[in-house]
């Protein structure tokens, strides 16, 4: 069974001393965290846009969330004169000046052993956005400090004045669903849920937060998605026909959320914590939908089959193809503002009103109190301060048809997919920043990179004579005039069945890159032709003149053998990886440059090499018939694993030390721990002490971090391959968008 999305809405909200005296509550900004119920554009930006008809009642288009228009987070936005919240993820035209959405389609509070492809749960649980928070917090104000930004960041009082919500928890009871636990089995998980979420609640009354307005979660047995896995049993219903074993379990949540609140009011005394019966709330309007105005509440107004038009198989906006022609399957109904259920999962825009208006007042709060008067509560609270390797196997080079009759290639922009080799922020927006001593050699901070200082990525936009790529998932002060860059370090090209928290790789593959990259055209052109943000994004005849180059492919072998898989087993793969990177090559119908590279990191072990050696081989093969199946195409394969490999066995003649020892790293025969990775620290009798540090001379060494290259090491690659002595043909960058005739075969 397939249990998503609809969770308890927690909201509380953050308050200043400043306005004490207020009835009101002059809220500046909002944050928000939590699941699709509240999500604003972050899983659209970061992994897929929800399809049409979503957005169609109020935004006429998809707008990043999934419903047919606005949300609670929206009408309260709405009731408190501010902005609809951009995405954190969302760096297309987002402005934070009013606050930030950390929130995400299918989030948890809990961490999931469900990947999102094989479980459909997002890896940005409640913990992850509370560090991208915290993130957030620091990077905005050092980018406001510059002087740079200051029309989309927000001031630095405004965290103190802000409003924070949550909305999040009802993923975590239908993920046991998803197990096939049994109900006592998820009620056993439910103290442990509510222990995470104390604990985030904590951590931000640490940072200053004062006011928490925490909404109950919803009942589970009313939604289609539920009804409809549970067709073929025989649970006890309701006399509104809801499932009573399932709402029991929503009722045993909340049951424990309201004594987590109890306790919160004695843990934190100077906070004002507010308990709303969202539960009631909801139910009500599913149990007089037909009172209210309302169609069969149980019936999905977008959606396809079944008793509650509702399939797992056929969400809404899923497409087929019949008779050649692709048709909507699931299409939405003539009026969705006359439905509850929107696509079986989430509300419509007119339910969401409705319940918004009922929760506004304080009618289900404990103690009864409204949103804009929560502020009455802190009158007693005393003054506060706010505290607040893997080693790249290939990278392509995607080079414009428009300059193939040039002698110099002159690139406006790059956008680069990738992972760790070339990820310059990705994974550290998305899941919290690579810690010090990072980034120390050439930033002098951490800069997103897994690396002392720059990267080849960073070099080659230094060689065109462009600016050093922004992360497109980073949205704190980026500009993506002259490119994006859609990698993240332990990216694959091929979806992964595990999660980040299991085997460390990134949900964000190739295939999920390229639909960032599409979607980020299609966005970044949308504003362009609005008069907005000119200076923010590419000019349209850049993208057909731009340099796309892809760092991605180690991470595809050394998951198989870290599933145990025999070196004649990843063999055995190697074809079906290559055909998915063909087929986004194909998609991308470019021209472009190939680049082979791989390097052990163990120490040159012969069976890892001889895979790596292999793989090469099918790249090489794949090259020559892209030569043929993309004939406008310039095409350089470049052997990149020769110069990494004299790299390695020529360190000391080249002024390096022992090739194999890590620069940053802790103890071991390499300085390498896998549990113990740069910059991690420990807390030694009540003091935080790192254990990994840095080596004193980055610069002599090859080996960064055990997983990737020093700065230095990337410029040495960089200076052999540039010039093209390693190319076939032996053209350089600058001249390799100009297709040769050449004999390849």
């Amino acid at each position: 069974m397939e249990f998503k999305v609809y969770s308890l809405l927690l909201i509380f909200l953050l308050l200043p001393n400043s306005v004490l005296g207020s009835n009101k509550c002059n809220f500046p900004a909002i944050f928000n965290f939590g699941d699709s119920n509240s999500d604003t554009g972050g899983f659209s930006a970061a992994f897929r846009q929800a399809p049409p008809p979503y957005g169609e009642t109020f935004f006429h288009a998809p707008a990043g969330r999934w419903s047919d228009g606005r949300l609670i987070i929206d009408f309260i936005a709405e009731s408190l004169g501010l902005p609809y919240l951009s995405a954190f993820l969302d760096s297309v035209g987002s402005n934070f000046s009013h606050g930030a959405n950390f929130a995400t389609y299918a989030s948890t509070i809990r961490p999931q052993n469900l990947s999102l492809s094989a479980g459909g749960y997002s890896p940005i649980s409640l913990d992850v956005q509370q560090v991208e928070f915290s993130g957030f917090m620091t990077r905005s104000q050092a980018v406001r400090e510059k002087g740079l930004s200051l029309d989309s960041l927000l001031e630095k009082d405004h965290f103190s004045r802000a409003l924070y919500t949550f909305d999040i928890g009802q993923n975590d009871l239908t993920a046991g669903l998803d197990l096939n636990l049994t109900l006592e089995e998820i009620k056993a998980q439910v103290p442990d849920m509510i222990g995470q979420y104390s604990s985030v609640i904590k951590e931000i009354y640490r940072l200053g937060g004062r006011s928490f307005w925490i909404h109950n979660t919803a009942p589970l047995g009313c939604f289609a998605y539920v009804l409809d896995a549970l067709a073929d049993t025989t649970p006890e219903v309701d006399r509104y026909g809801c499932l009573i074993p399932y709402n029991q379990i929503s009722q045993f949540f909340n049951v424990k959320l309201y004594e987590a609140v109890v306790l919160l009011r004695e843990e934190i005394p100077l906070a004002a914590v507010t308990y709303v019966d969202m539960y009631s709330a909801k139910y009500a309007i599913i149990s007089q939908a037909k009172e209210l105005g309302f169609e069969d509440p149980f019936r999905a107004c977008c959606g396809y089959g079944g008793d509650y038009n509702y399939s797992r198989y056929a969400r809404c906006g899923s497409k087929a193809v019949v008779n050649g022609t692709e048709v909507v399957v699931a299409k939405s109904c003539k009026d969705p503002s006359a439905w509850i259920s929107w696509d079986g999962i989430h509300f419509t825009e007119a339910a969401s009103k409705w319940i918004f208006d009922q929760i506004a007042d304080g009618s289900f709060s404990d103690p009864p109190v409204s949103l804009e008067s929560a502020l009455q509560l802190l009158l007693k609270i005393m003054e506060f301060k706010f505290s607040v390797l893997k080693l790249h196997l290939i990278a392509l080079f995607l080079l414009p048809t428009s300059t193939l009759g040039s002698n110099t290639c002159n690139f406006p922009a790059i956008f680069n997919f990738g992972d760790s080799n070339s990820d310059t922020g990705g994974l550290s927006a998305a899941f919290g920043q690579a810690p010090p001593p990072n980034g120390a050699t050439f930033f002098h901070s951490p800069s997103g990179r897994y690396c002392d200082g720059r990267l080849l990525i960073d070099f080659i936009a230094e060689s065109v004579g462009l600016p050093y790529l922004d992360a497109f998932l980073d949205s704190m002060g980026t500009n993506f005039r002259h490119g994006c860059n859609f990698a993240t370090a332990e990216s694959t090209i091929r979806r992964q069945n595990t999660t980040i928290w299991q085997s460390g790789y990134s949900p964000i593959s190739l295939d999920v890159q390229h639909l960032q990259f599409s979607d980020f055209l299609t966005r970044s052109q949308n504003f362009r032709e609005k008069g907005l943000f000119q200076n923010l994004f590419p000019e349209e005849d850049y993208i057909s003149r731009a340099l796309y180059t892809f760092d991605i492919g180690q991470n595809d072998l050394t998951a198989g053998y870290k599933l145990n898989l025999s070196t004649e087993e990843v063999k055995a793969y190697v074809p079906d990886v290559l055909g998915q990177l063909s087929h986004v090559i194909k998609v991308r119908k470019q021209p472009f440059l190939v680049t082979a590279a791989q390097i052990d990191k163990h120490g040159c072990s012969s069976p890892y090499n001889d895979v790596s050696q292999y793989f090469n081989l099918k790249l090489r093969e794949l090259v020559l018939q892209l030569r043929d199946e993309l004939p406008a195409a310039a095409i350089t394969y470049v052997d990149v694993y020769v110069v990494k490999y004299s790299l390695i066995s020529q360190a000391n003649k080249l002024g390096f030390e022992n090739p194999f020892v890590a620069c940053c790293g802790h103890e071991g025969k390499y300085n390498y721990n896998r549990c113990i990775k740069c910059g991690s620290k420990t807390v030694v009798n009540g003091t935080e002490t790192v254990l990994a540090v840095s080596c004193k001379d980055p610069s002599t060494r090859i080996s960064w971090d055990g997983t990737h290259f020093t700065e230095a090491a990337n410029r040495y690659i960089f200076d052999q391959v540039v010039g093209g002595a390693f190319s076939d043909p032996p053209v350089s960058l600058k001249f390799a968008c100009n297709r040769m005739n050449t004999s390849q075969k």
